[in-house]
């Protein structure tokens, strides 16, 4: 026993003696064995997160050189609780990796942790046979790791000692600053075992600025180039401000950290930092000159002993700064020296031969000056086609050159001295233009404008000027120089050939629809003539109603006609609704395909997520139908057609190509053919009224011209691309629509209502035979009608007080009042009086921007006897408080009970299946006093159009036929009626909701 007690106490001299960690595991590599009598003995030191295993004696060597992660290794359990393993059978104990043990001779271990400062390390032994160490072993394994611990303590000391002492002379004699903190620093992490360290010191600039570098060691410059300086916040103010080492286990626990926005702790990125040593670096003036920062992930790697040894080496830092600083200011005080010796010796020298030069410069740029002056004034004087004069700051004159006399009439010295408003009109002059224009040159610098002026013998001339605000080098206004050019024949040359231009366009439309109404004409009136012809042979019927047909037809020809015309000139009178461009391609597709052909195929790509527009849907559809005529008839034999949606921008620099056309969010629907293109020059015309390429007779050269017209009336843009042999490309751009939704369009039926009350219509037209065609076909459908052929007549009506009027029917345009004016003065004696318009041409009377003014109604011109009567009737029946839908699929049932309800005083309007029906709602916006549902026996399907109509008008009362009892009501405003019903039993149930 003394035997191994006396070999400790030799190991122990020994690692006193020690000066390097080589030296500290020799020892216990050659003497353990004698001390703790095991068949294996192991050094273990900590490096992170991770064991290494730098020496074994053993056996055969087990895991020398190699590491191990902190938690799947015994020595890594020892030092992350600071407590010896002792392991009697690693089969048993659970915290031996088995793993890592099987295959080895080892079967029992002695683990201890060795402690030196803040470096870990642990010493082992392993025996060959379970249960192997006794309690004096494990005391004197204890012992052994504690010289060891000593021992390795003594060598960071000399080491430090050491490097504090190469950091001191190194710094000593370098004169360059960011050598001088890059040795300072790196030599703080390799002395405090730092992961990285940092030393932040102040600068001052050549204007005496201060700003702030640093330094890095043990970490890319990368890693805080993203993050600010460090402030003077509660964790760096001591290191900053000189009053002490902060010095913390875990800096995140403590009571100054994380109080600073705008990352209240660690910003995301930085480099992780838990153990946290910072020293200030004073100089002996007492000014801190920075700080040294370091920091480590895992807790408690700073002792007092690197506090110390830090102190140490900021001081050294100090000092160093000091004495580098004081060199560049002695180095820059001597250069400044130097370099003004040098530059008042070249003063000296060079004194007389400067004054010499510059007294020559003066002189010369005196003479180039005067030489300038008097060309200036030789061109002024020789301009004669502009008036060329200066005005003091208060506008008078005071030049005057020899095209100023030409111009304006006056010499010199019937001018000099009057204010240039002289020239102006009188009632610019009264409007303070003279003085606006001398503010805004004044304000900007230059104002330009172009007006009339008046010459000294009172006549007038259009001229265009410029003024120019004079300054001195100050920046004090000291005049203005205006320019004057005479514009006046220019202008007339300009205008006759606008004129001329103007009545080439005129004559050429001239032509063009006297052309087609000439055509038109002749078909309407021939036909007109042999009808009267074919009257007076009952048995030629059938022929007269032929031609009665084909002028018809021909009457319908001249209206599209008409309204192709107002649609280029833009002033078709649109009703523009929100519309999904989509679902307009969709349902024309079918019409499409049967004007295309079997031998042209159609393709529509449509786009999810499409924007809705606003546009009369009625113009939209004529447009894309005119496009696709034209594409079919630009392709021989086959090919294809192709019409595509799309969501577009027009961006700034679109809109700087095309004038007018304002940037922003657009719909294109662009229309494509596979045709035989078309040539620059014949693209240039392409949307010129009446030009076409197609042979006499085949079409009228209105249907670009149409669509051009309505796009731009619709705040929209059209292009064409196209190619010889490559085809055709129409893009017509509409705006985004971002109102209200989209509502379907309701159904159309052969519906023509007829009055049931005899309401009385007064129709006013100047027109006679039109006045007398809507005459008839309102006394035809049961109305009380009176006729006035001008505004004038209507209003002698109107003020009948006994007189009944229910409608004013007017035309827009009229001699004398126009209809606007009439509905405006009738509204006076009558406010509740409707009025519906009907107009060919508007003139701005109710349509503004393209578009019917609010609470206008109109019916255009030339208009059908069922068109007239849908909309008196539409317009009476609006808010009457009995107008009824009825659901039928029957027509003759349906016509039956349409007839006997409006005998009961209800104002009925058919739908012959549940998607008229809705339809119908969804355009009155639910605006009935009731529904009847009578589509059939299936009460499943009455129960799906009460759901869908619930869905939007949850209070409109609902009577529906079927086979329940006739008092079963299934819900609130709910009544039903056993099929088959009667007019009485339907009339019986609308008095049960209230309908009366």
């Amino acid at each position: 026993m003394s035997e191994r007690w006396n070999a400790l106490f030799d190991a122990a001299e020994q690692l006193a003696r020690a000066r390097a960690l080589d030296e500290v595991v020799d020892v216990v590599r050659k003497t353990a064995r004698n001390v703790i009598d095991a068949q294996g003995v192991t050094f273990v030191v900590r490096e992170g997160d991770h064991c290494h295993y730098i020496a074994e004696d053993a056996i055969a060597p087990l895991w020398a050189g190699r590491s191990f992660s902190l938690s799947e290794c015994v020595p890594g359990w020892v030092m992350l609780h600071g407590e010896p393993a002792i392991i009697p059978d690693v089969r048993a104990d659970p915290r031996v990796p088995k793993d890592f043990y099987r295959g080895t001779f080892v079967e029992s271990v002695v683990m201890m942790p060795v402690r030196a400062g803040a470096d870990e390390a642990a010493i082992g032994a392993y025996w060959s046979e379970p249960g192997a160490p006794d309690d004096t072993t494990v005391e004197l394994i204890g012992m052994l790791a504690r010289y060891v611990g000593a021992a390795i303590a003594n060598v960071a000391l000399q080491d430090s000692f050491e490097l504090l002492n190469r950091t001191a002379a190194a710094v000593a004699v370098e004169r360059d600053l960011d050598t001088i903190v890059q040795m300072v620093t790196d030599a703080g992490v390799e002395l405090t075992g730092a992961e990285f360290g940092a030393f932040f010191y102040n600068e001052v600039d050549e204007k005496g600025e201060r700003y702030t570098l640093y330094s890095l060691s043990g970490a890319p410059r990368e890693a805080f180039a993203r993050f600010p300086m460090p402030r003077n916040t509660e964790v760096f103010a001591p290191t900053f401000t000189g009053t002490g080492v902060v010095r913390s286990d875990n800096i995140r626990l403590d009571p100054r950290y994380g109080k600073s926005a705008p990352y209240h702790g660690m910003p995301e990125g930085h480099l992780p930092v838990t153990s946290y040593l910072a020293v200030p670096v004073k100089s002996r003036s007492g000014e801190v000159h920075g700080g040294l920062f370091f920091g480590h992930h895992q807790e408690a790697r700073f002792t007092a002993d690197h506090e110390t040894a830090l102190l140490g080496i900021a001081g050294h830092a100090a000092i160093a700064i000091d004495n580098a600083r004081l060199n560049q200011a002695t180095e820059a005080e001597i250069r400044a020296r130097r370099a003004a010796e040098a530059e008042l010796r070249y003063l000296n020298a060079s004194l007389e031969h400067r004054i010499a030069e510059r007294t020559a410069e003066i002189q010369a740029q005196a003479d180039r000056l005067a030489e300038s002056e008097r060309h200036f004034r030789m061109l002024v004087e020789g301009v004669s086609d502009y008036a060329i004069y200066l005005l003091d700051p208060q506008g008078n004159i005071t030049n005057w050159n020899p095209g100023a006399e030409r111009i304006k009439g006056y010499n010199a010295d019937e001018i000099l001295g009057r204010n240039f408003s002289t020239f102006y009109t009188e009632e610019d002059r009264e409007a303070g233009i003279p003085a606006r224009a001398l503010e805004i040159a004044t304000r900007t610098g230059r104002y330009e404008s172009e007006g009339w002026r008046i010459r000294k013998d009172g006549s007038q001339l259009w001229v265009s000027a410029v003024i120019d605000a004079i300054r001195d080098k100050d920046g004090q206004l000291v005049g203005f120089a205006k320019i004057t050019r005479d514009l006046t024949e220019k202008r007339e040359i300009e205008e006759q050939l606008r004129q001329s231009q103007k009545m080439e366009a005129v004559g050429q439309l001239t032509g063009g629809i006297a052309h087609d109404f000439n055509n038109l004409l002749t078909i309407i009136t021939g036909n007109i003539d042999i009808a009267l012809r074919m009257l007076e042979n009952p048995a030629d019927g059938g022929r007269v109603r032929r031609a009665i047909g084909n002028a018809m037809k021909g009457a319908e020809r001249a209206s599209a006609l008409t309204q192709r015309l107002l649609a280029f000139s833009r002033r078709q009178p649109l009703a523009p609704k929100p519309l999904d461009l989509d679902k307009v391609v969709a349902g024309l597709s079918d019409l499409l395909k049967r004007s295309l052909g079997e031998l042209i195929h159609l393709e529509v790509v449509s786009s999810p997520g499409l924007w809705p527009v606003e546009a009369d849907p009625n113009q939209l559809e004529s447009a894309l139908v005119n496009l696709a005529v034209n594409a079919r008839d630009a392709i021989v034999d086959s090919g294809t057609l192709t019409i595509e949606t799309a969501n577009a921008y027009l961006d700034a620099d679109y809109a700087a190509a095309h004038a007018e056309v304002p940037p922003g969010n657009y719909v294109v629907i662009a229309v494509s053919d596979t045709g035989v293109g078309m040539p620059r020059d014949v693209l240039a015309r392409v949307f010129e009224p009446f030009f076409t390429t197609k042979e006499v007779g085949h079409g009228t050269g209105l249907g670009l011209s149409q669509v051009y017209g309505f796009v731009k009336q619709s705040g929209g843009h059209v292009n064409v691309y196209s190619e010889e042999g490559c085809g055709t490309t129409v893009k017509i751009y509409l705006p985004r629509f971002t109102g209200a939704s989209i509502e379907d369009a309701p159904v159309e039926t052969a519906y023509e209502p007829r009055s049931a009350r005899g309401e009385a219509v007064l129709v006013v037209e100047d027109d006679a035979e039109v006045r007398a065609f809507s005459a008839d076909v309102l006394r035809d459908a049961g109305y009380q009608v009176l006729e006035a052929g001008d505004g004038a007549a209507a209003l002698r009506i109107l003020e009948r007080r006994n007189q009944r009027v229910d409608l004013l029917f007017t035309d827009v345009v009229m001699p004398g009042l126009s209809g606007r004016e009439l509905s405006d003065r009738a509204r006076q004696l009558r406010p509740n009086l409707k009025v519906l318009y009907t107009s060919g041409y508007t003139r701005n009377a109710i349509v503004h921007g393209g578009r019917l003014d609010p609470g206008v109604e109109l019916l255009p011109k030339p208009f059908t006897s069922r068109s007239l009567m849908l909309r008196v009737r539409d317009l009476l029946d609006a808010r009457t408080g009995k107008r009824l839908l009825l659901i039928e699929d029957d027509p003759a049932v349906r016509t039956l009970a349409i007839e006997a309800l409006r005998s009961a005083g209800y104002l009925s309007e058919p739908a012959a299946n549940a998607a008229e029906g809705l339809g119908r709602l969804r355009a009155a916006q639910g605006g009935y006093d009731a529904v009847v549902i009578a589509t059939g026996p299936s009460e499943k399907d009455s129960d799906a159009l009460l759901k869908e109509i619930r869905g939007q008008w949850a209070d409109l009362p609902v009577l529906i036929t079927g086979a329940a009892s006739p008092s079963a009501e299934s819900a609130q405003a709910v009544v039903r009626l056993v099929r088959p019903y009667t007019v009485q039993s339907i009339i019986d149930g609308l008095k049960r909701l209230g309908i009366t």
